[in-house]
């Protein structure tokens, strides 16, 4: 959680926008209630357990409320896995509750690590894994083809790294282009080869740098790596069993989720954490 300390990265983006109004701004003042959160657990010498107990009472039940919301949400529009959301959502209000319990009881670093913690399992990962796909299954494929590519936003300000980033994106959007339907499994099959290969010569070269500039995390980094290939090498197996649509669906939910949480969760972290070296 190194890399997640400093209050002004906890800030709401528009790329975590699911393309849903209400849900998107409930998103965002959730966000808000975090930092707020957050504020007050980095002073602790001026801060009272019973001030910050107080904040996240209300952020429990901010999220209580948003959780329901967006279930009624996915219920509406008949979303696939609406029950795996729903257990997602319960283990959330778990974390907060245990910290609720248990904040007399914990030494300020500790509560500050808990809330760290969930801000990292919620406002990240949920959002951007989770959240997303809600995104990707309700919209139409033609719109899927229009909104998807590279964004400036997932600029991790390293010329290089955002320069390889850019050029896998678009590899894959070559995928999304319209062709004869006799020639469509074959073409895609072709992109997405290319896709892995250029990727791994990215990671070869991301793990590189770090392991030059001695990241900390480079180890557990290199396993998301791996995990991320043997996703597309899984996917690409599946192709001539799958409904075109459908996995051109899934390709966009591979690719923009994956992909673009592990630039903004992961490599963000690596920059973040080369700017606090001396």
């Amino acid at each position: 959680m190194e890399n997640v300390r400093n209050i002004e990265q906890i800030k709401w983006k528009k790329e975590y926008n699911i393309g849903f109004l209400s849900i998107d701004k409930e998103h965002q003042f959730l966000f808000n209630i975090a930092r707020k959160a957050l504020g007050v657990s980095l002073k602790k010498e001026n801060i009272k357990p019973e001030e910050l107990k107080t904040i996240i009472k209300e952020l429990t039940l901010y999220v209580k409320s948003h959780f329901s919301n967006e279930e009624s949400y996915m219920r509406k529009i008949g979303y696939p896995e609406l029950d795996n959301h729903k257990i997602l959502h319960k283990m959330l209000i778990n974390l907060l509750n245990n910290l609720i319990k248990n904040i007399n009881n914990l030494e300020f670093e500790e509560i500050k690590e808990e809330l760290f913690k969930f801000i990292e399992e919620y406002f990240v990962n949920h959002i951007i894994l989770e959240d997303k796909k809600i995104q990707i299954w309700s919209i139409s494929l033609d719109e899927l083809r229009k909104n998807f590519g590279w964004k400036d936003v997932y600029s991790v300000n390293n010329v290089q790294i955002d320069k390889e980033h850019r050029e896998l994106f678009n590899i894959a959007k070559e995928a999304f282009c319209i062709v004869d339907s006799s020639k469509r499994n074959e073409k895609i099959k072709i992109i997405l080869n290319r896709l892995i290969t250029y990727m791994k010569t990215h990671f070869e070269h991301e793990e590189e740098f770090m392991k030059e500039n001695d990241y900390i995390r480079y180890e557990e980094h290199k396993k998301i790596h791996k995990n991320i290939i043997e996703k597309l090498n899984d996917f690409i197996k599946k192709l001539p069993h799958m409904n075109i649509e459908l996995f051109e669906k899934e390709l966009a939910r591979i690719i923009d989720i994956t992909l673009v949480q592990h630039i903004i969760q992961e490599d963000r972290k690596i920059v973040a954490w080369l700017n606090t070296k001396p």
